[in-house]
This record gives structure tokens, C-alpha cells and sequence, in this order.
């Protein structure tokens, strides 16, 4: 694991994100630590309901193991210093640095050695984008591809489709890092070492183009290696 900080600035004002944790990461945050600190002045209530929001589409769509524990936090804090920012301009800030803050958590995965993001597309409704989303970054199968570098579309295609959702196989699309390996119901003729060195990455993108609707959603997680059952199996706890 390794300190996860950073700072991000609106004019005069900065955001400063401090985060904590590597496993036990799902389904709504669960077993994380984060502390964001500025110099911007905003109330409480538009400084609440801002957090809310950007926890939303970053935190909240983490998942490292799909376990948890009792304990979270998130917490935002203002001290008014630098004055007043513009609102629209803070919250997209805020929830940019709360994705980047996500990235750094899901990257620093306890044996992860990739950082592995999910994009859904085009689903019936925001909902089903984010547990589509969510599948796909929580199986089993497709992290263990996304670590071994296997081109194995089938994986994908199984956690986009075990999911309660509306999906059409004849309008879905799937690409690994852009490339398109799936469309009109079979696997694209790609070039398999190409995408193996995709995959070799230390970055791999899963999206899905379901064009059936407009929900979108991004799950952050990881791969799952070696290093993670060693570090769970390797010490005694009572």
C-alpha cells in the first residue's frame, strides 16, 4: 500500500483529498477513510448536498473484493479562507477529484496490480448502468483476464448478462481499451495479441454500449492475483 493524497485547484481555492484503505471495498464505500479539506466558502447545506453527489458517481461505485466491514467515512470540511467560488465550477472540481481519489484506492487494491474500470453505456436507466457496471469490476473471472492478460470476451459478456437488466446481445457492443471485441452478437475478428498487450497494461477499460436506453455509470476496481490470497490466507486473526 502507499499514501493517497491529492490537490486540486478553483481559482484561489484548492481541494485536498486524503484517503485510506485497500480491501473490503463494497458496496457503498465500506472499510475506506477519506478526508477532504478547502479553503473555499460555501455553506454547510450546498457543501453537503455537493459531497453527496460527487460520492455518488465515484466512491460509491468502488469495489475492491465486494466485502465490507462497519466502518466508513467520508467527510468534506471548508474554512471559508480564500472566499467564495463559483458553485457549478467547485462541484465539477470536487467530483473530479473524488474519481481521481477512487482510481488511486482501486489501484492500491490489496494485491492489485492494475487498475480496472467498467464502462456501461446506453443501458434502460442510470440504475442498471451502475449494477451492470458494478458486475462486470466485481467478477471473479474478469479480473483474473484483466490480470493474465487473456482476451477472454466470454467473461465479460457472462457478467453484463447474469445481471438483472435489460440487455439485447444483438445491440451490445464490448471494447477493451477502445478496441471493439464484440458487436452484432459474436466476437469481433480482432487481433489477439494486440489486445493481450492491451490487456498487459497496467490501466484495462471495459465498455459496454447496450444502446437500448441513456443510463450511463463507471465502476472503479482491480484485478485479482496471487498477491491477494496470500495476504488474506497469510495471517491469523481471533
Amino acid at each position: 500500500t502507499y499514501p493517497k493524497a491529492l490537490s486540486v485547484s478553483i481559482g484561489e481555492a484548492v481541494i485536498t483529498i486524503i484517503g485510506k484503505g485497500s480491501g473490503m471495498i463494497e458496496p457503498n464505500m465500506a472499510t475506506m477513510l477519506v478526508y477532504i479539506f478547502t479553503d473555499a466558502e460555501i455553506e454547510t447545506p450546498l457543501l453537503d448536498n455537493m459531497l453527496r453527489k460527487a460520492v455518488h458517481t465515484s466512491f460509491n461505485m468502488l469495489s475492491v473484493d465486494t466485502d465490507m466491514s462497519t466502518s466508513d467515512t467520508c467527510i468534506i470540511m471548508a474554512n471559508g479562507l480564500a472566499g467564495k467560488v463559483d458553485e457549478h465550477r467547485f462541484l465539477e472540481t470536487l467530483k473530479f477529484a473524488c474519481v481521481e481519489m477512487t482510481k488511486m484506492l482501486a489501484r492500491d487494491g490489496e494485491g492489485a496490480t492494475k487498475l480496472l474500470l467498467a464502462n456501461v453505456n446506453g443501458a434502460r436507466t442510470e440504475d442498471e448502468a451502475r449494477v451492470i457496471a458494478k458486475s462486470i469490476v466485481n467478477s471473479p473471472l474478469v479480473k483474473t483476464m484483466a490480470y493474465g492478460a487473456d482476451p477472454n470476451i466470454g467473461r465479460v459478456l457472462m457478467a453484463i448478462g447474469k445481471c438483472a437488466c435489460e440487455v439485447r446481445p444483438e445491440k451490445t457492443e464490448v471494447r477493451i481499451n477502445h478496441r471493439l471485441v464484440y458487436a452484432n452478437e459474436s466476437r469481433v475478428d480482432f487481433d489477439e495479441a494486440e489486445v493481450r498487450k492491451l490487456l498487459n497494461d497496467d490501466y484495462v477499460e471495459i465498455t459496454a454500449t447496450l444502446n437500448i436506453g441513456d443510463g450511463c455509470a463507471t465502476a472503479y476496481g482491480c484485478d485479482l492475483t496471487e498477491g491477494y490470497i496470500r495476504e488474506n490466507a497469510a495471517y491469523y486473526s481471533s
